[in-house]
């Protein structure tokens, strides 16, 4: 398969996590994110699959995701690297206040026998 078709296959997943976090589609999330997730939040917070999966059930609400230009960069066939700002608004659950946080993503995408997932999401808050 060529760069440039894995670039938008990988172009197109992120879409998916994107929208599968908005309309709250836990099993399509969940498929995305690889078993070994590593998920590091703006704030510093870490956490495995499980926990990032109960944590975007129960704690806050996705109502945006946008992304800006995305880098990707490939390290042989079954790993790739993303990168680029994104802005989340968001709301506590149970709250009635949304909250934007613009930012810089970094994604590690992994080849494995379920296709390509997230291994690895580490977010950073852009400087005030």
């Amino acid at each position: 398969m060529s760069t440039a078709t894995v670039r938008n296959q990988l172009l197109a997943l992120e879409q998916e996590r994107r929208r599968a976090l908005v309309e709250e589609d836990f099993p399509r999330v969940a498929e995305l994110f690889a078993d070994d997730l590593v998920y590091v939040h703006t704030t510093g917070l870490v956490q495995g699959k499980a926990d990032y999966l109960e944590y975007a059930k129960s704690a806050v609400q996705y109502l945006d995701i946008e992304r800006g230009e995305l880098l990707i960069r490939f390290y042989g066939e079954h790993l790739a690297v993303m990168t680029g700002t994104q802005c989340n608004t968001l709301r506590k659950r149970g709250g009635d206040q949304s909250m934007r946080g613009d930012g810089f993503a970094t994604q590690v995408w992994t080849l494995g026998d379920k296709g390509w997932q997230i291994s690895s999401f580490h977010g950073t808050r852009a400087p005030n």
